[in-house]
C-alpha cells in the first residue's frame, strides 16, 4: 500500500447526519472497526487522506497538511470498490445522483473541495454505478456489522492470557499493550474481535463479536458489547448491542445502549436506557430536528442518535428513533423522545437552553478530567453553533 497513490476522502457536506458531524467530517466518525476514512483506506487498499469542505473541519483532531493526489473519493461511498474508480477524466455517479468519486488533476478535485459539485460533473465523463451511500445517521448502522466482519475477517489471532474465555473460530486479536483480565468471555462465534492498544477489558466482561475496541477504552466489570464499534478513550458498562461510540464517550453505568450511535464525549448517567425496538414491531421513522417531518430508516431496530457533548442524568429513558442535539443536557424524570435541540437543558422544573458560558466551563472540567483542553477552534464551533440556535 505504501507505494500506492494517495487517496484524497471528502466530506462535501450533502448528507444528512445531524449533529453527528457538527464538529467533524463524516470520514473522522467511527463506525467502521475505526474511522470511515480507516475504512475507505481498507475498501481501496491505498493510502488515503481527508479533506474537508468550509464548515466541516475536524475541529476534534485536526488533520495535517494535504498532498497533491488525482483521485478524490466521497466519504458517503460506503463500501467503495477498486474496480469501480474512474479512469483520468471521469467522475464516478450512483443511480441516485451522488457524486462518489473523481480522477482529475488538481484545479477540478479543488473544485469539488470548493464545494463547486457542477463543475467537477460538467468537466468530466460520468460513469454511473450502483452504490449504497451514507445519507442520514441510521445508514451507519447499516454499515457496521457489515464493515466490522470484514475487517477483522482476515487478521491474525493473538494470544490470550490464561483465564480469558474464547469461543468459536473468528480472529481475535489484541494490540500491543491491550489487557485483558481473567473472567473475561471473547466470544467469536459469529464474527471477530479486534482489542487496540492499550485498551482494557476488566474482569467478567462479555464481548460478542464482530467487537472492535478502540485504543485507552476501557470495558468495565460485566459488561456485555455485542456487535459494536467501540471508539477510542471510551468508558464502557451495563449493555452495548449493535452501536457506535464515537471517541472520549463516556458510559460507565449499568443501562442498556442499542442500535444507537453516541457523540464525542457523550456522557450517559448511571441507568440511561435506550429503546431499540417498538412495542408495535413496526418500521421506526426518525425525526432529525425539532419540528421537522419524520424520515424512514427501512429499520425494525433503531435506538437513538447522540450528539456531541451530550450528558444525560441517572436513570434517564430514551424511546425508539430519539434524536439529541449538540450539548443537550437532560434530567427530565419523563422519557426522552423525538428530537432534542442542540444545547438544550430539561429538568424535571422545566426546559431552557444552556447558559453558553456555563456549557464552556462545564466542558472544560469534564476534559481536563482526561487531560484534555477544548481548542480555540471547538470553542469557536460550539459558539457559533449556540448562536445559530432555532428557538427551542
Amino acid at each position: 500500500m505504501a507505494s500506492s497513490p494517495t487517496i484524497s476522502v471528502i466530506d462535501d457536506g450533502s448528507h444528512q447526519m445531524g449533529s453527528l458531524t457538527a464538529h467533524r467530517p463524516l470520514w473522522a466518525s467511527h463506525g467502521a472497526g475505526g474511522s470511515i476514512l480507516s475504512w475507505i483506506q481498507h475498501c481501496l487498499n491505498r493510502p488515503t487522506q481527508g479533506v474537508a469542505v468550509s464548515g466541516q473541519e475536524d475541529v476534534l483532531e485536526p488533520s495535517g497538511s494535504i498532498s497533491p493526489v488525482g483521485v478524490m473519493v466521497s466519504a458517503r461511498w460506503m463500501e467503495p470498490d477498486p474496480a469501480l474508480l474512474p479512469g483520468f477524466g471521469e467522475h464516478v455517479i450512483s443511480e441516485d445522483g451522488v457524486l462518489l468519486a473523481v480522477h482529475a488533476d488538481e484545479e477540478i478535485l479543488q473544485a469539488w473541495s470548493n464545494g463547486d459539485v457542477s463543475r467537477v460533473q460538467n468537466s468530466t465523463t460520468p460513469k454511473v454505478v450502483t452504490a449504497r451511500t451514507l445519507d442520514a445517521p441510521w445508514n451507519l448502522l447499516d454499515l457496521l456489522h457489515h464493515a466490522l466482519g470484514r475487517r477483522i475477517e482476515n487478521m491474525t489471532s493473538t494470544a490470550v492470557p490464561s483465564g480469558v474465555h474464547v469461543l468459536g473460530d473468528a480472529p481475535v486479536r489484541l494490540e500491543a499493550g491491550a489487557k485483558v483480565d481473567p473472567g473475561v468471555v471473547l466470544d467469536a462465534e459469529a464474527g471477530g474481535i479486534w482489542i487496540e492498544a492499550n485498551a482494557r477489558v476488566r474482569p467478567g466482561a462479555v464481548l460478542v463479536g464482530p467487537v472492535h475496541v478502540g485504543p485507552d477504552s476501557i470495558i468495565r466489570e460485566q459488561a456485555v458489547v455485542r456487535g459494536s464499534d467501540i471508539g477510542p478513550t471510551c468508558r464502557v458498562a451495563g449493555e452495548t448491542n449493535n452501536s457506535i461510540l464515537q471517541g472520549w464517550c463516556n458510559r460507565a453505568h449499568e443501562g442498556h445502549v442499542g442500535d444507537s450511535v453516541l457523540g464525542v464525549w457523550s456522557n450517559l448517567g448511571a441507568g440511561t436506557t435506550i429503546s431499540n425496538l417498538l412495542n408495535s414491531y413496526e418500521e421506526v421513522s426518525v425525526r432529525m430536528t425539532p419540528g421537522g417531518s419524520r424520515r424512514r430508516t427501512n429499520r425494525l431496530f433503531v435506538g437513538a442518535f447522540v450528539g456531541d457533548f451530550v450528558r444525560t442524568a441517572i436513570g434517564t429513558k430514551i424511546s425508539t428513533g430519539t434524536v439529541i442535539g449538540t450539548g443537550a443536557m437532560l434530567a427530565e424524570e419523563s422519557t426522552i423522545t423525538g428530537a432534542v435541540p442542540s444545547f438544550a437543558w430539561w429538568t424535571p422544573s422545566g426546559r431552557r437552553t444552556w447558559r453558553f458560558d456555563k456549557f464552556v466551563t462545564s466542558l472544560q472540567t469534564v476534559m481536563a478530567r482526561r487531560g484534555q483542553v477544548p481548542s480555540p477552534e471547538m470553542l469557536q464551533r460550539l459558539r457559533d453553533a449556540f448562536t445559530n440556535l432555532d428557538t427551542p
